[in-house]
């Protein structure tokens, strides 16, 4: 079994509900071990009997599709990306650090990120996005998240890209159980 991190697109905002038990129960049953469901924002780590995200990524979107009735975007990224992309974060926060979030976008392929990349950089100043892997990393300010150019440019292409946001402190979390199940925790 390899252990992957499903990120859901746009549950329990919009008035698409998943309630997180019922998505574990869901998973479960369709032969995922370990099924663990991070916060409500539609974060799973679980064991899959396939070896490729992309298997696992198609299965689960299948899955959802037909247990919700509506498709439910997703993205699937391996344990070893996660653990990458919740350490050395690529940006300096400016002080005080406490008044800012550090963001991820997470994207299906690199291609994806390094576009949103470009687009973003003739948006904001260079010292607050970089690429790392497949995730735009960015940096706003508490209370001002959904009205940074970065956001906004996130939305629009998300009509045309699979990719989600994340906090960073999301992939740390995420990165600490995966440790702590490693472990036998």
């Amino acid at each position: 079994m390899a252990k992957f991190v499903l990120f859901l697109r746009g549950v329990n905002v919009g008035g698409v509900k998943v309630l997180m038990k019922d998505l574990a129960t869901l998973l479960s049953e369709a032969g995922y071990g370990q099924v663990k469901t991070v916060l409500a924002s539609g974060n799973v780590i679980l064991d899959a009997p396939h070896c490729e995200a992309l298997e696992v990524r198609e299965r689960c979107e299948q899955l959802l599709a037909e247990h919700y009735g509506r498709p439910i975007p997703a993205l699937v990224f391996s344990a070893a990306e996660v653990h990458e992309l919740a350490t050395g974060f690529p940006l300096a926060v400016p002080e005080p650090a406490a008044d800012y979030h550090r963001y991820l976008t997470l994207c299906a392929g690199a291609q994806d990120a390094q576009e949103l990349h470009a687009a973003a950089s003739q948006l904001v100043d260079a010292n607050v996005v970089a690429v790392r892997a497949r995730s735009l990393c960015w940096i706003s300010e508490k209370g001002q998240s959904l009205e940074s150019p970065i956001s906004k440019l996130v939305t629009a292409q998300a009509r045309q890209r699979i990719i989600t946001t994340r906090n960073l402190n999301t992939l740390v979390k995420l990165s600490t159980i995966i440790r702590a199940q490693e472990l036998g925790e």
